[in-house]
């Protein structure tokens, strides 16, 4: 029934484990990493704070090498100077925009060509689609799509046929869709 003034003040303690205690007295942001070694390890900045450098989980070819101990070196470096750091340093984080492809070069068409693209379409629009034509003539499916639309007839068509796959669905499916339609209103 009563209990005791340790078991009160720290009710973790009580329990018999400490949960609360050991992340309210060592918090994990305040814990070192790794100690400072010598002088060479911290160097002091204009403002007043100490810059740390620690050593490297990888290769011990850091930025900071034993060469360029002191971060202002590193900062002072001349733009194609002989000590720059190459770009694929393995403590580097990867480029931005490394893998970005550049933008294709689209066709220039002639009135010829858009309205052979557009007899072709009109018939017949299942074979000749947008992205098939896109692809043929090398240009963006966007372009097909605002110069040489599809016929009514298809377009009523695709409606129907979204339709009937709606009514198909059970009623969590259906108010998936209803939702999302929904959403994209918002936008």
């Amino acid at each position: 029934m009563f209990k005791s003034a340790a078991a009160q003040s720290a009710p973790a303690l009580a329990r018999g484990y400490a949960t609360n205690v050991t992340r309210t007295l060592f918090p994990r942001h305040y814990r070192l990493r790794h100690k400072i070694q010598n002088e060479s390890d911290a160097t002091p900045l204009k403002d007043g704070s100490v810059f740390v450098r620690r050593p490297t989980a990888g290769p011990t070819t850091s930025i900071l090498s034993s060469a360029n101990p002191s971060p202002a070196s590193v900062s002072s470096r001349v733009p194609g100077s002989a000590t720059t750091t190459p770009v694929s340093h393995p403590d580097l984080p990867p480029a931005l925009n490394a893998h970005k492809a550049p933008r294709p070069e689209f066709a220039n068409l002639t009135p010829e060509q858009i309205a052979e693209m557009r007899a072709l379409r009109l018939e017949n629009p299942t074979k000749y689609t947008r992205s098939y034509l896109a692809k043929k003539y090398n240009v963006s499916d966007m372009f097909v799509k605002c110069y040489i639309p599809a016929s009514k007839e298809v377009q009523v068509s695709r409606i129907k046929a979204q339709q009937r796959s709606f009514e198909s669905k059970g009623w969590k499916a259906q108010e998936i869709v209803v939702q999302r339609q929904k959403r994209r209103e918002l936008w």
